[in-house]
């Protein structure tokens, strides 16, 4: 006959299981929700920093402007014009107008404007290298231009002059900034580009390059060294060979006769004349 005692405990252990098993549920129900909670918000946090990232801050942040490739031009000046004519905040901030309020300066060639999220703005900008100088006329006074190599007339500050010819001789008596020598004139310029880039120091001995307009558009040079009172005469082609030849040619005279006034080197062959 079987001791009814041996099972006496068997439902407190089961009970004692139930309750385990019941606890683990709820700890497990807890712990999802714990993660629901947090899921939420980080969520929450992540749609917040999106928002002022996305939202808030193209409307409400000042636009941060970075030039390149200033040379003579200022940044605090050209970021004053671009507050005034685009706005100061980054989403209302029109590139096209920047472009062009920038490429409005007599001194820029090119522009480019890039647009980048959130805030900023990159401006490339390329300006104009000067060749020579020129006189211009408007209202009754007269100052000097730049002009560069493709005979473009503009203004820039801070160029040494010492390298830079002065262009005289030419018909336009008014001219502004902006507007293109005529296009017969420009294959001369392209010349003095090439030689200022090969060895500048040739202009620092001559004041003066006038064109003696001929006929049918043609022309020739009259070119004005420093420190010899006298002229050169010569073709319309001029290259560093032809200035050296010229500066050499000069020194042989003068050895001979220092009262020259006037040296003609046109058409391959070489003459001057004496004051009288």
């Amino acid at each position: 006959m079987s001791d009814p005692c041996v099972y006496s405990d068997f439902p407190s252990y089961c009970k004692t299981g139930a309750d385990e098993l019941q606890g683990g549920v709820k700890n497990k129900e807890k712990q999802r929700s714990v993660l629901k909670i947090t899921f939420f918000i980080l969520l929450s946090v992540c749609l917040l920093e999106g928002a002022i990232y996305f939202i808030i801050m193209p409307w409400t942040s000042a636009v941060e402007v970075s030039f390149s490739g200033l040379q003579t031009l200022k940044a605090e000046e050209l970021g004053r014009g671009l507050s005034l004519h685009c706005g100061s905040r980054w989403l209302g901030f029109n590139t096209a107008t920047a472009a062009a309020h920038i490429a409005s300066y007599s001194a820029v060639e090119s522009v480019a404007v890039e647009k980048r999220f959130p805030n900023q703005v990159f401006i490339k900008i390329t300006e104009r290298v000067p060749v020579a100088l020129m006189f211009a006329q408007s209202e009754g006074k007269t100052r000097f231009v730049h002009v560069d190599k493709n005979g473009v007339l503009f203004t820039v500050n801070d160029t040494p002059l010492s390298s830079i010819p002065l262009l005289t001789g030419f018909d336009a008596e008014i001219v502004s900034e902006g507007m293109r020598i005529d296009a017969g004139y420009r294959e001369l310029l392209k010349q003095i580009a090439e030689i200022r880039e090969s060895n500048a120091a040739y202009f620092s001995l001559i004041s003066e390059i006038k064109v003696a307009v001929k006929e049918y558009g043609n022309y020739e040079l009259v070119v004005y060294p420093l420190h010899v009172h006298a002229r050169v005469l010569t073709d319309a082609e001029l290259n560093e060979a032809a200035l050296q030849t010229m500066l050499l040619t000069l020194d042989v005279i003068y050895d001979l006769e220092p009262n020259v006034c006037e040296v003609d080197m046109r058409r391959g062959a070489t003459s001057y004349k004496v004051h009288s």
